[in-house]
């Protein structure tokens, strides 16, 4: 067991709950004293199986509403925009698939919401290796939204580290973002790129050019 901690996934996995070790040694590297220890590490499917088991039980546009404080007759100007994707901000674990698609520890859903004068975003950011969680609400009146953008990065990220902390592999990293900008600030969420959404965003690119023009 002397190896147990030369990565730091190892560490990171004591007192944490199953289905967080699932989470942890899913980015854990498959060779080496770590890929012997854990050889039950589960495959990309079963682990978007778990991150989406998680996103059912956040529940859907109704916590959106009840943290923003406002009810759905309310935000009937465009239909709601639900976003979601990995985030790969922050101190997060991230690991490319058998299936080239990045990952990473940390989840985000979004709502964007219109009224007849304001625009409303909700995110709630989740993380499958331990507890955290973050939920943003606010709001912002038209006149004061500068931009509305959808984003494609490919930004040099460590994918792994040693026991001490220090980066040991870095990748260039490809994921999507949606911006609003407003009053001198930018909020950024994650976001899953398809024609939907595509659609969705232009959609509320025109309805916030309308309500500025009008």
């Amino acid at each position: 067991m002397g190896c147990l901690y030369e990565n730091p996934q190892s560490a990171r996995a004591e007192g944490r709950s199953e289905e967080q070790r699932k989470a942890i040694y899913y980015f854990a590297p498959r060779g080496g004293c770590i890929g012997k220890l854990f050889l039950r590490s589960i495959s990309d499917e079963q682990y978007d199986q778990m991150v989406g088991e998680q996103v059912n039980k956040i529940g859907d546009l109704e916590r959106a509403l009840k943290k923003l404080g406002i009810d759905e007759s309310m935000v009937q100007e465009v239909k709601p925009l639900r976003l979601e994707g990995y985030n790969f901000n922050g101190d997060v674990f991230i690991k490319q698939g058998k299936d080239r698609k990045w990952r990473s520890s940390s989840y985000q859903i979004t709502w964007v919401l219109c009224s007849d004068n304001q625009l409303y975003f909700y995110s709630y950011t989740f993380n499958m290796d331990e507890d955290g969680k973050k939920e943003v609400a606010e709001e912002y009146f038209y006149k004061d939204i500068t931009n509305i953008n959808h984003t494609s990065e490919t930004e040099e990220k460590i994918t792994d580290r040693d026991s001490k902390g220090n980066p040991i592999s870095r990748a260039n990293v490809s994921y999507n973002e949606f911006c609003i900008s407003a009053m001198g600030d930018k909020r950024y969420c994650a976001m899953t790129a398809n024609e939907d959404t595509e659609r969705a965003i232009q959609g509320l690119k025109a309805k916030l050019r309308e309500k500025k023009n009008s």
